[in-house]
Parts: C-alpha cells; structure tokens; sequence
C-alpha cells in the first residue's frame, strides 16, 4: 500500500516494552494517535480472552458409570463433582497437539484410611505437566473402592461447553475410543484468568497529544503472559491480512455445511414467510400480491409452476419472470415439492 503523508498523520507503535512474572504480564504500547489506544486495546483484550489457547479435559469415562448423575460405591464424591474438579486442572504443554490424549484413571484404596486423589496423582506423557498439582479430584472412603476409567485431554482455544465438545469433534470426523458411557465436560482450555487495558496520554513533540495503551493479562500458569499477548496479535494480524484484498477481485463468504446439515438448512428456509425471503430480492408490491394469492411460505411458493402462477393466481408473464429469477438466485426451482424430497432423504431413499 502507497503510504500517503498529510496532516495529522496517523502514528503506531514501533514496538511492544513488557515485564512479567509466571503469571502476570503488564505491555505498554506507544505512541498512538488518539482513539486508536482503546480500539487496539479492546481488539486485543477480546481476543485475548476468547481465542486464547491451552489443553483441557474434554471428556471422561468411568467404570460401571452409565451416566453423569450417578454415584460410585466408595467415594465421596458424586460424578458431577469429579467433573467439576477435572474442569478445573491446569496443563502446561510444551507443543500444541492435534489428537485426543487419553490419560489413564487406575486408583484403587488399600486400607481403612480415605484415599485422596489429587490432579498431581494422574500420569500424563512427556512434554504435558499438570501445572496445580494439588486440585482435588476425588476421595476413596471405602476398602477396595476405586476410580478406574480414562480422561481424554485436548488443545483448544477458549471456552467451550460439552455439546460444543461434541459438536466438533463430530464436525472433524474426530470421535474419542468406542468405549461407550463417555461424559463430556465443559473444557476451558484459555489460560487467561484476567486481561485488562488502560490508556494514558503520552507526550510526544512536545504536546500529550498522542496517547500510551497499557494492557495487563494474568494466566494460571499454564502459559506464560507474553506467549497469550502475542498469540493475540498473530490471530488479529491473521483475521485481518484476508481483508487486504485492495485492487483484488471480491471474495463471497464461504458457508462450510456438515452431512445433514444441508436438510436443516433447507427446511427453515422453506417454512421462511413469503416476506422474509423475498424482501430483498422481489418489489414490496410483488410479494404482497403473493400473501394475498394464499401462498404464505416460501415452501408453498416453490410447489407452484410458472404456468400455475400465470392461469391460477393471474400473474403477468413479468411479475412470473421475477419470481423465477429470485427463486434461482436463492438456489432453488419453481414446481418442485421441496418437502416432499426431504422427507424422502431423511427415511433413507436419496
């Protein structure tokens, strides 16, 4: 891009100055022209705090357990309170990984004592450490009792509830071992407890004209500050380069569709109302003309024929013309049973 000088010209940052410990982290970024400190500070503090990445524990399986109410004979604690306790154990990983780990559960008590099970206790491979060794897992108040099972650990990026674990390990043909019984678990895998920003006026030419952003992040350890801060700034420099597409050829969004996710889609828009669908592709009287003829959805329209709006409803050969155009625009064809079809490729026979 030709740089343009003029007045006022925009000022950035040369650099990024930070300190930090383990887990706390303080970046001071200047100078910037004024705004521009909470515009940068906000992109970056909500990245920061949705996309970060780490390992979690996604899901786990108990033996005899059917199901995540249940109870297991000998200890103390039910199984969604060992699921809270495994959502809250922190690893430290020193490369991301893309296949699901499976960590083996084997605790059997040996003596009339309670037997408490801490994250420190579980054996994971090489290159994953459990960062807060003292999270409590479960306690063994019985003789004999055990917790035997398998805990499934996966690199993510955020937050994700345990029917969005699901969801994507479907969406990438990824399923855990076909053991059965499989409780999925809300996974936090960011390792961002805080993240903060501030701005400051900055001198700069002798006027505090320009301005200073501050931003702090605080991890529970897993990762250190800096690695998250610059995580964020590669995932905004990512998200942004695409759009640089000056003198380039407009590039349409991509819709990425799941197997019978095309029937779902279909189906909402053909129960659309007439005026939902058609208001931004047919005139506002042309669509009043179609709810008045009695034909309320878009599903209903389509069974039509061309010929049929023309003889049964009165339609001129124009008006037909631009309801044909607009449902091919949509992706579909005038005189066709849509629902029918679906039903007929949801029992199987398509």
């Amino acid at each position: 891009m030709t740089e343009i000088r003029g007045l006022n010209d925009l000022i950035f940052s040369e650099g990024v100055y930070y300190e930090e410990d383990d887990s706390y982290g303080r970046f001071e970024m200047g100078p910037l022209s004024k705004s521009y400190g909470i515009t940068l500070g906000n992109l970056i503090r909500r990245i920061v705090l949705t996309s970060s990445s780490g390992a979690a524990i996604i899901a786990a399986r108990f033996k005899g357990i059917k199901h995540e109410f249940a109870g297991i004979p000998g200890i103390m604690e039910d199984i969604p309170t060992i699921s809270l306790n495994l959502k809250r154990i922190r690893f430290k990983v020193a490369h991301p990984f893309q296949n699901i780990i499976e960590l083996k559960l084997k605790f059997v008590a040996e003596g009339d004592e309670p037997y408490e099970i801490k994250a420190g206790d579980l054996d994971t491979p090489l290159g994953i450490e459990v960062v807060n060794k003292d999270q409590h897992i479960a306690t063994l108040v019985a003789r004999d009792a055990e917790l035997i099972g398998e805990l499934y650990l996966a690199y993510g990026r955020g937050y994700m509830t345990g029917d969005d674990v699901l969801y994507e390990l479907r969406r990438y043909r990824s399923k855990l071992p076909e053991k059965g019984d499989v409780i999925f678990l809300d996974a936090i895998f960011t390792p961002v407890v805080k993240a903060n920003f501030y701005v400051e006026d900055f001198l700069y030419s002798g006027k505090f004209d320009k301005e200073k952003l501050v931003v702090e992040i605080w991890t529970d350890g897993s990762r250190k500050p800096s690695t998250v801060f610059f995580e964020a700034v590669e995932i905004a420099t990512d998200m942004l380069r695409p759009l640089h597409n000056i003198l380039n050829e407009p590039i349409k969004p991509k819709r990425y569709i799941l197997p019978n996710e095309e029937l779902e889609f279909r189906k909402r828009k053909l129960a659309t109302p007439i005026a939902a669908i058609l208001k931004s592709e047919l005139p506002s009287k042309l669509v009043r003309a179609i709810e008045k003829a009695g034909i309320p959805t878009f599903g209903e329209l389509l069974k039509h024929t061309p010929q049929n709006l023309r003889e049964e409803y009165g339609f001129s050969e124009e008006d037909v013309a631009l309801i044909e155009d607009a449902v091919k625009r949509l992706g579909f064809e005038m005189g066709r049973d849509y629902w029918k079809e679906l039903e007929q490729a949801e029992g199987g026979e398509i």
